[in-house]
């Protein structure tokens, strides 16, 4: 059975067995999903169906890579499981500038729930991220290892876009 099939309850199941799969780059995905269906659904009831779609398309994208990253994990190819998370990690990234333009416009409302949508993306580029970091260390090409750390790098700004949107968010509040 896919994970993305899995009820919630049989997914902590399975994440809290003693088993590789699920682990940390499924997880970053899911955050990711999570992230992005907040995203659609702050839009949905804010009126912009244009962020509900490219929410909700991003949002299929990291739920699938939910098993593909186990897939790779599992499948031995270090190269292959470190260009899954690298995706995970920009598709959350795009969720999460997503939720920063949808702030301006959305209903005020739902401004908690974009502050939790960035948080989650956040953790799903961040979590993405070290899974690439561990799987370069056993893949000796340099070339390679350069390419992959230049375009992780570029994602690391995450903790600070989410932190502007957290600061927004709480502005608002009070």
């Amino acid at each position: 059975m896919k994970l993305q099939e899995m009820t919630l309850n049989k997914f902590l199941e399975e994440l809290a067995c003693r088993k590789p799969v699920p682990g940390g780059g499924s997880v970053s995905a899911l955050s990711g999903a999570l992230a992005a269906g907040l995203v659609s659904m702050a839009a949905e009831f804010s009126r912009d169906s244009g962020t509900a779609e490219k929410s909700r398309r991003l949002g299929k994208v990291l739920i699938n890579l939910v098993d593909k990253d186990a897939e790779a994990f599992a499948g031995g190819d270090l190269k292959e499981a470190t260009e899954i998370p690298l995706q995970t990690a920009r598709y959350a990234y795009e969720v999460l500038k997503l939720a920063g333009v949808l702030l301006q416009s959305c209903n005020p409302r739902l401004i908690t729930d974009i502050g939790v949508a960035a948080k989650m993306a956040e953790a799903a580029v961040a979590g993405a991220l070290l899974n690439v970091t561990v799987n370069l260390i056993s893949i000796e090409d340099e070339e390679y290892e350069k390419e992959i750390l230049k375009a992780a790098h570029k994602l690391r700004s995450t903790v600070s876009r989410s932190g502007t949107i957290l600061s927004q968010v709480e502005a608002r509040l009070h």
